[in-house]
């Protein structure tokens, strides 16, 4: 993957438009980013990485922080990225989540957004744009974070960090994550048996310790024994004797409960014929005084229908004089009605007379109608000339802007026929610039690469310079010390005998000749040496000579480089600073040179491209000039034809206006408005006098029914009376209560009273005598009747052996249910209890294998399989890092077990070779770290090309970590990534080092000012 342009708009610290065109870095190597802290370099990964996976390069950024803060609500933020894979190019456009410009407001909530371009195709669904773009690039986000782009001490931290740290970042990468899960399920899984497990056995033991069985040492054996069949056969053989018992027991209760209930039964009906005995002798004295209220409530019964006779009479008496008065009050409204008849009928024959003279009216209405129709025609003609003038002005004013567009349409014509004969003539010109175009691309590409190497022999033949310097001072340094050891030695050797003296004891053999008497010592001179100074001179001549030995080596390394890379170029070392400048003044000249043919062949080719366009709007110039020529042609018919119209309006209008007598429309419209009225009024005076005599009529007809019947009830209802008093004297004589009937009147709440009394009483008289007899036949069927003592007597034993059997049952009862459960449920446990413990055996054992152990030094099966990788990983990352370090050091998996039992098998340790041991990595200095890193990095992306089928990965993005090296180890770290280029990888570089930009040529320039940031590239 390789990128070609990237557009930011409104985008991090960038507030407007940022455009970076990749493509003009095609003849650089590397190319730098720099810039003020917090102007946007990294903004510049960030929005690439956006662009192919929707995330940042790094985890400190979120896609909703993306839009940049200087920027309006109406600005919208969007990334767009052209990148080639190969020999195809994709384009990608994204827009995240943001407030942006509306289309009907002035603002909206823009949700994330997609366009995916690839084979003429456009995909805008977030996820699918998303999966298409990993299958192209063949690497997940996390890889390419990894071969891609090296954010801020990512691989400090990975350098760095323990084996448990590693496997989640490996994870991802090698997409081991199906390998953990299934750890987890076999982890998961040994754990749920062994829960089971444990379950089963306390579940044993708990119902083991529900049985129900007392005294029984056999049994108590067995349980201790955890004996499971020995149990259960006990067990069952103290169910079957437990259920025997029981049905005994159950029998002789049922037994008792009937005897009981019989008991019960018959103290029950002794009792009831005791008590409706009393209640028959009750009722029976309060029998006269029911007879008493029996009579007194007749008496109020006839008493009370002689008073509603005696009221009914006084009623028609009041009926009578009411319907008198109300016969002599109609009489008196019929005068009065065929009076108001009389004066009503001469008003209407009055008004009959103008409705007879309305027809006469209604025609001059008709004529004043037909002469408004004649003014609103002469109005319409009026309306339609006017309109004739105007069209006629329209068309002409359109006639004559047509004539001059066609005018102007015919000059454009010609330029445009003018254009593509030059056209033309520039193709053939074009072909011969591009030709020429190429061989100097290809003079120039030369001219560079050879500009790389000999730059190369240059920087070697500094270092070649300073190594000889170096090496002067050590020869010198090993020579001085070598002439200090053989002096030193001389003088130590020398005073041998002086040293032996110092150790002679009187009375101890000499160790030389064997005397025990020393009279006369050797003594040592002043200046001589101790054995350990000796030692001293020594270990500086080794060290001295080892330095010495390593200089010498690297110097003829050095040299043999140089000769080597000039006999590549021809020429001899000497020569190589002239070749150097000569070659950058013919590379600049190359270039200046190229820049112009690029300008020139732009500009010819965008004129070329213009052809089809030319000749698509000279045809379009040709059809609108057609049809522009046809318009004009119907507009002048138009003219004509509305000219005429207009006259024949005129004539029209002439003549109706002859046919006008009134002088407005206005007096029209009086005169049919006062006619009208008077119609109006005649004929509402005439239909409320209609209305006036039917109503008049109407109520004189009813006040005459009114009086024939009011007549006619009056006869009805004397007769009636006549009737009532005769009834009320017959009634009064049957009942013999004489004129004093209305005393035997018994108040309502009395009555009443006394009629549910004696309901109550009748009522209570019927059930006594059923419920007695009932029980005489209930007390039939015993066979012999006690007294009723007797039977308390016998209820209180039977109920005393009852409860005992009772107790005795629930114990049987109780210990039975317990004992049947607690054997179902062993027997139950048993059968489960082995599955799980075959299961547990075989899933306990994988689990404790593929999760790590103290037999396995606590290495997973995933970190087994990353550690694979991680061996390839080093081996990559040591071909640089051994460089760049002058092959002093070596990155090396520690296979020693470290201490604890945390996760192991994916940590690493660091090898020197100059004292030829092992050391953790963070002994590292600062800059060997970031040597260390970005080795470790470089050899992960080729481990993660190779494994993922040797995907393309043509760009290579440091973001800082070079303010670390020193100035030769700058140098190694940009020989390495330059390497790189070797191989076609564009690599670009964050970094504040400001001996960067004079090592890189390309630079990317981000500017920070207090309204946004912008960028270009500086060459």
């Amino acid at each position: 993957m390789r990128p070609l342009r990237l557009v930011m708009n409104a985008f991090g610290p960038y507030k407007g438009k940022v455009e970076i065109d990749f493509t003009q870095l095609a003849q650089s190597s590397l190319f730098l980013v720099s810039g003020p802290t917090g102007a946007g370099k990294t903004t510049i990964f960030d929005a690439i990485a956006y662009a192919l996976f929707d995330s940042a390069s790094g985890d400190s950024r979120q896609k909703d922080t993306f839009k940049s803060q200087f920027a309006k609500d109406t600005d919208l933020c969007y990334v767009e990225l052209e990148f080639a894979l190969g020999e195809k190019r994709y384009f990608i456009r994204r827009e995240p989540t943001q407030t942006g410009p509306g289309t009907r407001s002035k603002t909206k909530q823009i949700q994330s957004n997609v366009e995916f371009h690839k084979d003429g195709k456009v995909t805008t669904k977030v996820k699918e744009a998303n999966d298409e773009i990993q299958e192209i690039l063949g690497l997940t986000y996390d890889q390419f974070r990894q071969i891609v782009m090296l954010p801020q001490g990512s691989f400090k931290k990975m350098l760095e960090s323990n084996s448990g740290d590693k496997e989640i970042i490996f994870r991802n990468i090698f997409q081991t994550k199906q390998i953990e899960q299934f750890q987890e399920k076999l982890k998961n899984k040994a754990k749920v048996l062994e829960d089971q497990r444990k379950s089963h056995a306390q579940a044993i033991k708990q119902v083991f310790s529900s049985i129900a069985i007392e005294d029984n040492e056999v049994l108590d054996k067995a349980i201790e024994q955890h004996d499971v069949e020995k149990t259960v056969a006990i067990l069952e053989e103290s169910i079957d004797k437990e259920e025997k018992e029981l049905a005994a027991a159950k029998e002789k209760i049922s037994h008792y409960q009937n005897e009981l209930k019989l008991y019960d039964q018959v103290i029950g009906w002794l009792e009831q014929q005791e008590k409706y005995t009393n209640e028959k002798n009750e009722l029976n004295a309060r029998e006269d005084t029911i007879k008493q209220k029996e009579s007194a409530v007749q008496k109020h019964t006839e008493a009370i229908k002689i008073v509603e006779s005696k009221n009914l009479v006084d009623e028609t008496e009041y009926q009578i004089h009411k319907q008198r008065a109300q016969l002599e009050e109609l009489r008196e409204t019929q005068a009065e009605l065929i009076e108001k008849e009389k004066i009503e009928s001469a008003k209407l024959e009055a008004v009959k007379e103008d409705l007879n003279h309305l027809a006469l009216v209604r025609a001059e209405i008709t004529k004043l109608n037909d002469e408004w129709k004649v003014f609103d025609q002469v109005e319409e003609k009026e309306q339609l000339i006017k309109q004739q003038e105007k069209t006629i002005q329209e068309k002409q004013e359109t006639c004559e802007n047509l004539n001059e567009v066609l005018v102007e349409v015919g000059k454009e014509t010609g330029k445009i026929e003018t254009d593509l004969k030059l056209i033309a003539d520039l193709k053939s010109k074009l072909e011969d610039l591009k030709a020429t175009t190429a061989t100097s691309k290809e003079t120039l590409q030369r001219v560079s690469n050879r500009n790389e190497e000999l730059n190369r022999i240059c920087t070697l033949q500094k270092e070649e310079a300073e190594f000889k310097k170096t090496y002067i001072e050590v020869k010198s340094a090993k020579e001085k010390a070598y002439h200090e050891l053989i002096k030193g030695k001389a003088a130590y050797y020398s005073n041998l005998a002086s040293v032996l003296a110092k150790e002679l004891v009187e009375g101890e053999p000499c160790a030389v000749c064997g005397s025990v008497h020393h009279p006369a010592k050797a003594t040592g001179d002043k200046e001589s040496l101790t054995k350990e100074e000796l030692e001293v001179l020594e270990q500086a001549e080794t060290e001295t000579n080892t330095r010495f030995t390593q200089i010498s080596a690297k110097l003829e390394n050095l040299t043999i480089d140089i000769q080597s890379r000039s006999a590549r170029l021809e020429i001899a070392p000497s020569e190589t600073d002239a070749a150097f400048n000569k070659g950058i003044t013919e590379e600049q000249e190359l270039q200046n040179q190229l820049q112009v043919f690029k300008k020139e062949l732009e500009t010819g080719e965008k004129q070329v491209s213009e052809e089809a366009d030319l000749k698509q709007k000279l045809e379009e110039l040709r059809k609108e000039e057609s049809r522009m020529r046809t318009d004009f042609q119907k507009f002048e018919s138009t003219i004509d034809f509305a000219t005429e119209r207009k006259q024949e309006l005129i004539e029209e209008q002439v003549k109706l206006k002859g046919q006008m007598d009134a002088e407005s429309k206005q007096a029209i419209q009086q005169a049919i408005k006062e006619k009208e009225q008077y119609i109006q009024t005649t004929e509402n005076t005439h239909r409320t006098l209609q209305n006036s005599m039917s109503i008049l009529k109407s109520e004189l007809a009813s006040t005459r029914t009114a009086i024939e019947l009011t007549e006619s009830q009056l006869v009805e209802t004397t007769a009636k009376k006549e009737q009532l008093i005769k009834k009320f004297e017959q009634l009064k004589e049957t009942s013999q209560l004489g004129e004093a009937f209305a005393e035997y009147v018994l108040e309502e709440v009395e009555k009443e009273t006394f009629i549910k009394e004696i309901e109550e009483y009748r009522t209570a008289v019927l059930v006594n005598q059923d419920r007695i007899k009932q029980i005489e036949e209930n007390l039939k069927t015993v066979d012999s009747i006690k007294e009723k003592s007797v039977y308390e007597v016998e209820i209180v034993q039977i109920k005393t052996q009852a409860s005992e059997l009772e107790t005795q049952r629930d114990k049987l009862l109780t210990s039975s249910s317990q004992n049947k459960r607690a054997a179902e449920a062993i027997q139950d446990y048993q059968k489960q209890s082995s599955q799980v413990e075959k299961e547990y055996q075989l899933y306990g054992a994988l689990s404790t294998l593929a999760n790590g152990s103290k037999e396995t030094d606590y290495i997973s099966f995933e970190r087994y399989v990353l550690g694979i990788y991680f061996e390839e990983i080093l081996m990559a990352a040591n071909q640089r890092f051994s460089q760049m370090t002058n092959h002093r050091y070596e990155l090396q998996r520690q296979l020693e077990k470290g201490k604890g039992s945390g996760k192991q098998g994916l940590d690493m340790e660091v090898f020197d070779h100059y004292t030829g041991k092992t050391r953790s990595v963070h002994t590292l200095s600062g800059g060997e770290t970031f040597k260390a890193s970005l080795a470790l990095a470089l050899g992960l992306s080729d481990v993660i090309q190779n494994q993922n089928g040797g995907v393309s990965v043509d760009t290579l993005f440091v973001d800082e970590g070079f303010g670390t090296l020193d100035s030769d180890s700058l140098d190694m770290a940009v020989q390495t990534l330059l390497d790189l280029h070797q191989k076609g990888r564009l690599v670009g570089i964050i970094s504040h080092v400001d001996e960067l930009k004079t090592r890189i040529p390309a630079h990317i320039i981000v500017e920070k000012t207090a309204t946004g940031s912008t960028a270009y590239i500086q060459k």
